[in-house]
């Protein structure tokens, strides 16, 4: 049977030394987040997380299973080679590829390079993705008309660059489902976890975008405008979480100390009304140590 879209993580652990130190892995959030909303529209999802596969050859194996009219996979920095290499595999599949993350909002054209490239989303990829795929689906024998869906890069007819205007942000937030967590081995990561850091942690979002507006992320994939879930969905979410996987402590993946206090509060006391309530630990140090919840001595 044909999916939609395959999904493609491709950080693979036992290719990444600095992960392999750190033993702190967490499953790519981006990714659960844009299958979650494709699911929600009737796209039929699946996703390869190479986070513990033995190697790329198990990539492969997830086309041949799966058979995806398209390929979607995201992209940092030190991860574009391997990126760049399932594009390869996916393209002789016969897959649309179709990159976005970071590094490919920030460099399309380096991916676009690349001939098994088709289609690089820059900035947020939900509703792009959706039109992607809605365009593709037409299948009325025309060449698709890229040009028309905001927020990609793609090669024209003379094989040139072209980027189409980013598209507005998405703003609520509240919006958006949870991430499809139930697509990935959620089980292998908590194992890891615990066996390398004695407890299980999982991690969550909060917020996109910035409020700072520094020159070197001018460029982010979410903006440099804050926007916030509600502090009652994010509650709710740890709830869940907590009956779900039996979760001991969650890592937040957006800057702490760029939360407002009063914000950060209204979450503590929704977590305390709907039985959410767990310690939290920031991505990164965290400068400011009088945030409910907040755990600072495992912050790195």
């Amino acid at each position: 049977m044909t999916t939609d879209v395959l999904l493609a993580n491709p950080l693979f652990l036992n290719q990444n030394e600095a992960e392999r130190e750190l033993m702190t892995p967490y499953f790519p959030l981006g990714l659960l987040y844009l299958a979650s909303y494709l699911r929600e529209r009737d796209f039929s999802v699946e996703v390869f997380d190479g986070t513990f596969a033995e190697d790329e050859t198990t990539f492969l194996e997830a086309l041949e299973q799966h058979r995806p009219r398209v390929v979607g996979l995201t992209a940092l920095q030190p991860t574009r080679e391997a990126a760049l290499s399932l594009a390869r595999t996916a393209h002789a599949f016969g897959a649309t590829v179709v990159v976005g993350g970071p590094d490919p909002t920030h460099y399309p054209e380096t991916y676009l390079a690349d001939s098994a490239v088709d289609v690089v989303v820059h900035h947020e990829g939900e509703e792009t993705l959706v039109e992607i795929l809605s365009l593709l689906h037409q299948d009325n024998g025309a060449e698709p008309d890229l040009s028309i869906i905001r927020g990609l890069a793609f090669r024209d007819g003379d094989g040139e660059v072209a980027i189409t205007p980013p598209r507005p942000f998405i703003t609520d937030l509240d919006s958006l489902p949870s991430p499809a967590r139930d697509l990935i081995d959620t089980d292998k990561y908590l194992e890891v976890w615990r066996d390398e850091n004695g407890y299980a942690s999982l991690a969550l979002s909060v917020a996109r975008g910035c409020p700072y507006g520094c020159e070197w992320c001018q460029d982010a994939v979410h903006g440099q405008e804050l926007r916030l879930r509600s502090p009652e969905s994010v509650a709710a979410e740890v709830k869940a979480l907590k009956e779900a996987y039996q979760i001991d402590r969650l890592r937040v993946v957006d800057d702490v100390d760029g939360l407002d206090r009063e914000w950060l509060e209204a979450w503590a006391e929704a977590a305390e009304a709907q039985d959410g309530v767990i310690p939290f630990e920031a991505l990164y140090d965290v400068e400011r140590k009088d945030v409910p919840m907040l755990d600072v001595r495992d912050s790195l």
